[in-house]
């Protein structure tokens, strides 16, 4: 009975194992991956599977289906990660009948919050545009790079980068090279920095890492400052721009941060949202950063820490604004005038 009854396990673990279209398969992600933007590529070979259409899922995330159109032996779309680890379930049908599923695991890490900036050694780097791995997409795509260094597309459609890549250029905000699909002569030249100088050749699209000489190709008057002054905030000094600025966009802010000032100044000062801020009251409670208006800004803008620090390079200890000379008290007089 025992005997009959492993034949039996082994016989539907043989028919489970071989109830998908062998040809089918998931190209990308290839599961491990480390991405540092928040979507993620999705490429399907459906061979001669006559699929028609595709659920994908993240994580708990709500499923989400695209059709897919009649005649594809390729079929890709994005779908957006979380910061952490991703599970992604891919499920193919044919009509009403499920003919392939694959889960990939993947991760997206932060390049300010400490919690997400490290991976473990499951997940590494894996990049995509090789001359090897690009051939799986020329059937539908043309994978020559079309820029004109200086010149924006009228239409940015046409852009050879714009078909696979436009989720990135979604936001509210959008920094120029993003907004006009210059991102192979602006910044995707692969070129590498002392940073990332063991990724080189890996991709010809890679971007420098520390990123700053991009960034001071076109933000001149910048670089002209940062090294006049006397005390660069930590970022500046790597110049490492994009830890605090997303150099495609942002929905939050026109100056294209990653988050909210506030937020984004805790994820490495810590300290000051545990412990609170400077002084004390008389009443207990630590000078505020945020929740109240600030007395110095000409808009009625929340406070918040760049209303008393420069967030790139400062003449003054502390990062503080503006020359006050000598005495901290004469500096807090911007506000407390009485």
């Amino acid at each position: 009975m025992v005997k009959k009854l492993f034949l039996i396990f082994c016989m539907a673990a043989f028919t489970s194992l071989f109830a998908f279209p062998r040809e089918v398969e998931l190209v990308k992600p290839y599961g491990q991956d480390i991405y540092l933007t928040k979507f993620a590529a999705v490429v399907i070979n459906l061979s001669d599977s006559g699929a028609t259409k595709v659920f994908a899922k993240v994580g708990e995330k709500k499923r989400i289906e695209r059709t897919i159109p009649a005649g594809r032996s390729y079929f890709c779309f994005t779908v957006e990660l979380r910061e952490g680890v991703n599970k992604i379930t891919i499920e193919l049908y044919r009509g009403d009948e499920k003919i392939f599923k694959a889960v990939r695991t993947v991760y997206r890490g932060s390049l300010i919050d400490k919690k997400f900036k490290y991976s473990t050694k499951f997940f590494k780097k894996q990049f995509f545009h090789t001359p090897e791995k690009e051939r799986v997409c020329a059937s539908c795509h043309n994978m020559k790079m079309n820029e004109k260094k200086g010149v924006a597309f009228e239409n940015i459609t046409e852009s050879n980068c714009f078909g696979c890549h436009y989720p990135v250029a979604t936001d509210k905000f959008l920094h120029a090279p993003a907004a006009n699909w210059l991102c192979a002569t602006s910044c995707h030249t692969g070129k590498v920095g002392r940073f990332n100088k063991k990724d080189e050749e890996e991709s010809k699209y890679l971007y420098p890492d520390p990123i700053a000489s991009n960034c001071f190709s076109c933000h001149k008057k910048f670089k002209e400052r940062f090294y006049r002054e006397k005390y660069r905030h930590e970022p500046v000094d790597n110049g490492r721009c994009n830890r605090c600025h997303d150099p495609h966009g942002s929905n939050i802010s026109n100056m294209f941060l990653r988050k909210k000032v506030w937020s984004l100044c805790i994820t490495c000062h810590a300290d000051k949202k545990r412990r609170g801020h400077v002084v004390r009251t008389f009443s207990g409670k630590p000078h505020p950063t945020k929740g109240v208006k600030d007395p110095t800004s000409k808009k009625g803008e929340e406070l918040s820490c760049i209303s008393c620090h420069n967030p790139h390079v400062s003449n003054n200890g502390y990062m503080l604004k503006g020359y006050v000379g000598s005495g901290t008290m004469l500096w807090c007089k911007r506000c407390h005038k009485k």
